[in-house]
């Protein structure tokens, strides 16, 4: 379960950064997506600070988290993502994922054919979202800030969420807000603090040393 919680969130936080070529639909979207993957994609490196807020309305629960995503290389493959419960290490090649409430760590081969967020966040810098249509909503003003509003819909009915809101700054054209709509009532809202372009981010962040957990579960999986 715990698994499957953060794949939903890294899914949605990972949309965050649409860097991506979208099919077909209105233009107006369509510039103000391309002009965000076009920033996105000249940095070299990127920090970004983020909170989620997490809504359950079946069981009236709302909880907060923070984390912090930091990427660099060609596409971007060497990635951490740090949160409070879990971590992603990824240095290119091998993905650690530990999960720090039940001590355990997960090793997977790096697959950037993957279409799973946290197997290759980088992959939603460029693919094409097929089963995806947007449309742009509106411009609208928030905290002295000019945001463009774009909603994205399944093509697939059977899909987990009904609708994916987009909003992007407009003087940055960086992504600020992201809200999914699950259709299980479990509603996600990703908020970005702060994005920190073109660090000098020494390799050794992406490693992840298991030597240092000698207690920790250590599940192989490549």
């Amino acid at each position: 379960m715990k698994i499957l919680y953060m794949k939903k969130i890294l899914t949605a936080f990972m949309l965050l950064f649409l860097s991506i070529t979208f099919i077909s639909a209105q233009s107006d979207a369509r510039k103000i997506l391309d002009a965000m993957t076009k920033k996105i994609n000249s940095y070299s490196s990127v920090s970004i600070d983020f909170n989620i807020v997490h809504e359950d309305n079946q069981n009236k629960i709302t909880d907060t988290e923070n984390g912090r995503i930091v990427a660099k290389g060609k596409d971007f493959c060497k990635f951490k993502i740090t949160m409070s419960n879990s971590d992603i290490y990824c240095d290119g090649k091998t993905k650690w994922l530990y999960m720090k409430d039940v001590d355990e760590i997960n090793i997977t081969s790096a697959d950037f054919d993957s279409e799973e967020m946290n197997d290759n966040p980088v992959k939603f810098f460029t693919i094409d979202r097929k089963d995806m249509k947007y449309s742009y909503k509106k411009t609208f003003t928030e905290n002295q800030k000019l945001l463009d509003e774009i909603d994205f819909y399944p093509k697939d009915r059977n899909a987990a969420y009904s609708i994916i809101r987009l909003h992007i700054e407009k003087n940055t054209n960086h992504p600020l807000r992201i809200k999914y709509f699950g259709k299980d009532g479990n509603n996600y809202t990703i908020n970005v603090d702060k994005i920190t372009p073109n660090l000098t981010i020494d390799d050794k962040i992406f490693d992840f040393d298991t030597t240092t957990y000698p207690n920790t579960e250590i599940v192989d999986l490549r």
